[in-house]
């Protein structure tokens, strides 16, 4: 009779602080403060164009401008529209559809796919707040549940780390697939808890996850490890394999597709240079510099060079590997004390595996936008801290809300501000240049900016600071070949497609710029085979015909 009365009186003295904290009005004004200052914090974002990739992603894509190519789409690799021979591991077939759909109703107008990304992240931070609280709900120490859910999605609205993938629009797949794997583990939640219509809208939402990126594939470890640690289902082992089974099934077809439209699973490796011990090794420094932008999203870059360790013992390297150790102690000791902590971690670690297999990543083998997801983990792993540290009051302590307000105010300016950035290809490729003046590629691209400005002087100083930083960059030389033939400097000019043809052979518009500086040297034989040997590359190529009809008549006369 006692502890019956006991356990009524506790639910008696917890029942008033519930109708505070956790009431539906509450929750409503929760989830509407979050809609609103997620949408606020990239509501600048609106203003900038196509920047980056976005020019042949979006507006060099025949792809997304009729839905015909949808078939097309669902069957090859992400840049096959290109039309040439692209070496690629992504198969991406939402992102194409997703773009069509922005394209039938907005045009060509960049707001529109802003927009868009807006609204990714806006359902997106509800989706944390929603995953937070029911995760918090296992905790016996968390009185004002909704609330730190809340602190939860309002630090992942407004966290700075975000601002590549849903301030550039070519990053549409981080953000989507994110949006379906949260929404098929919320499902699978509800699932264990409440009925099993839930289960069918999660493998759904999983499948559109893998159509939107390929680290979606991670999510049936996840359900894994969230049954484990939370014991949501007590059955034999047999009988939870089941429930897998599904999600296996849909992953192969998955495979199936990719490598169909592939040729391989992952058969473009941009990182021959590199060893398999350097591989294995690169990924403890790979690993630590993602930890560290999560926690401290500052010096924030679009474009990371990788500087590859050869050794383990290096300075670089030992830290790595301290910094991973802890990690995993820290692991190992809350899979012991809790429940929260331990799956939080695994939330942050298993979306990242994929991106530390180097061979498969681009160019830019570490990437911000690559952190969206695994940040959901770190503000459950935030609230829960909160609601630790505030254990032992009936309330959550107001110096902590404060701490958490002026944190998210922070990340709110950081993020607007570098929303900016983001605005054009000018300010975007001089804060690269700026950041990391070691890599070829920003140097290269703001030297296309300067020439679109007309401002060849310094198009040619960045273009022979990419030749300088990278050798092999035909492009370079070619683009830095047209600004010396710009200022009638024909020698050099000469000399630098030269060089682009030796690197490249077979790029027809090479030859037909060696062409050209033949034909203003009045070296017309020489011309005539330059433009035979670019229209042999490319038929079509009109101003090479032209040119080459020109030089044939006045051999003639």
């Amino acid at each position: 009779m006692g502890r019956k009365s006991k356990g009524k009186k506790r639910k008696a003295l917890d029942k008033p602080e519930e109708k505070i904290l956790d009431t539906p009005k509450t929750e409503g004004i929760y989830v509407t403060v979050i809609l609103l200052l997620s949408f606020a914090v990239y509501s600048n974002s609106l203003f900038n164009g196509f920047v980056f990739d976005d020019k042949f992603q979006i507006l060099q894509n025949p792809w997304i401008r009729d839905i015909k190519n949808l078939p097309e789409i669902f069957t090859s690799s992400v840049w096959s529209f290109q039309r040439e021979t692209v070496g690629t591991n992504y198969y991406r077939p939402l992102m194409h559809t997703i773009y069509m759909f922005i394209f039938y109703v907005f045009g060509l107008k960049p707001w529109g796919f802003h927009l868009i990304n807006i609204v990714f992240h806006v359902f997106i931070s509800v989706l944390v707040f929603i995953v937070t609280k029911r995760l918090l709900s296992h905790s016996s120490h968390s009185p004002a549940t909704s609330l730190l859910a809340f602190i939860a999605a309002l630090l992942f609205a407004t966290h700075p780390i975000h601002t590549e993938a849903v301030a550039w629009i070519a990053a549409l797949p981080d953000l989507s697939y994110t949006f379906f794997y949260l929404l098929s583990f919320y499902f699978y939640m509800k699932f264990k808890t409440e009925s099993k219509w839930p289960y069918l809208f999660s493998l759904i939402s999983f499948s559109l996850a893998t159509l939107c990126k390929e680290p979606a594939l991670t999510l049936p470890i996840i359900l894994i490890v969230y049954d484990y640690v939370f014991k949501e289902d007590r059955a034999r082992l047999l009988a939870r394999f089941k429930i897998y089974i599904p999600y296996i099934f849909i992953s192969l077809c998955y495979l199936g597709l990719r490598f169909y439209a592939l040729g391989g699973f992952a058969p473009k490796n941009r990182h021959v240079d590199m060893s398999a011990y350097e591989y294995f090794i690169n990924v403890f420094p790979l690993f630590s510099q993602y930890l560290e932008k999560l926690l401290l999203p500052v010096d924030l870059n679009a474009y990371h060079l990788l500087n590859p360790i050869s050794s383990i013992l290096q300075p670089k390297g030992i830290f790595a590997v301290f910094i991973t150790a802890v990690f995993i102690v820290l692991l190992v000791i809350a899979r012991k004390k809790n429940k929260i902590i331990f799956f939080s971690f695994f939330l942050i670690v298993i979306p990242l595996l994929p991106t530390l297999y180097i061979p498969a990543i681009g160019e830019t083998v570490f990437a911000e936008r690559y952190l969206y997801l695994p940040s959901s983990g770190f503000v459950i792993l935030i609230a829960f801290i909160l609601s630790w540290a505030n254990k032992n009051q009936s309330k959550l302590n107001l110096s902590l809300i404060m701490i958490a307000m002026s944190v998210i105010g922070l990340y709110f300016v950081g993020t607007m501000n570098r929303n900016a950035v983001w605005r054009d290809n000018y300010s975007l490729y001089s804060d690269m240049v700026k950041k990391s003046p070691e890599a070829a590629l920003p140097h290269y691209n703001l030297g296309n900016v300067y020439t679109e400005q007309g401002k060849i002087d310094e198009a040619i100083n960045e273009y022979r600071m990419a030749v300088q930083l990278n050798p092999n960059d035909a492009k370079a030389h070619n683009n830095l070949g047209l600004s010396y033939e710009h200022q009638g400097r024909i020698n050099e000019a000469l000399d630098e497609y030269q060089a682009a043809l030796k690197l490249k052979p077979d790029n027809a518009i090479f030859h037909y710029n060696l062409g050209n500086m033949y034909a203003q040297q009045g070296k017309i034989d020489e011309a005539i085979n330059e433009y035979r040997i670019a229209l042999q590359l490319n038929p079509n190529h009109a101003k090479a015909h032209q040119n080459l009809d020109l030089l044939q008549n006045r051999k003639r006369r």
